[in-house]
């Protein structure tokens, strides 16, 4: 099985606009039919979840970032997931988000949709990520520039997608306030 990247594809989705958002849509198709074929071929052929017949650990890391789906594509106007293009990954993701677990633990799609909102148009509003110097980084974010994983678009060339994977509170203020001083 190659290796799946879903989540740094769709946060390269919800990040950017124009042509920048379709190269990132085709790479979360990919993504996609990397899963359907794995679910229609693969190791997982036959099985109602990733786990067997009961919800596993690949269930539960897929899905809860999966849910986030449904949400980017109202946010953004883009289509992510067709049923028909991926059949099979579709009808598991309703089949997750129908456990009784997962309804009383992930929030509901009203509360989301705003915080994604919200979250777009600050993104949208930083523009694309500008090249410091290490010296105008904070003192515990420098770091060596040499060898495999320094690059200027983030951690290992992930890109502004990998803010949508890392952000917590302590870097929405930083973003804010990041906003502000422009």
């Amino acid at each position: 099985m190659q290796c799946v990247q879903l989540g740094p594809a769709v946060g390269a989705v919800f990040a950017s606009t124009g042509k920048e958002q379709e190269a990132a849509v085709q790479q979360v198709h990919d993504n996609l039919a990397l899963l359907e074929a794995e679910l229609r071929e693969g190791a997982f052929k036959g099985r109602r979840f990733f786990g067997g017949d009961q919800v596993g650990l690949l269930d539960v890391v897929l899905g809860c970032g999966s849910y986030w789906l449904a949400v980017f594509e109202e946010v953004t106007g883009v289509r992510l997931v067709d049923a028909d293009a991926f059949p099979l990954f579709h009808a598991w993701l309703r089949d997750f988000e129908a456990q009784e677990e997962v309804k009383e633990t992930i929030p509901s799609v009203d509360r989301l949709l705003e915080y994604a909102r919200g979250l777009r148009q600050m993104l949208l509003a930083l523009g694309p990520p500008r090249r410091r110097s290490s010296w105008q980084l904070p003192r515990h974010r420098r770091r060596r520039r040499s060898g495999a994983g320094s690059s200027p678009s983030g951690p290992a060339g992930r890109g502004r997608g990998y803010i949508i994977q890392s952000l917590g509170p302590r870097a929405v203020r930083a973003l804010r306030r990041r906003r502000s001083s422009v």
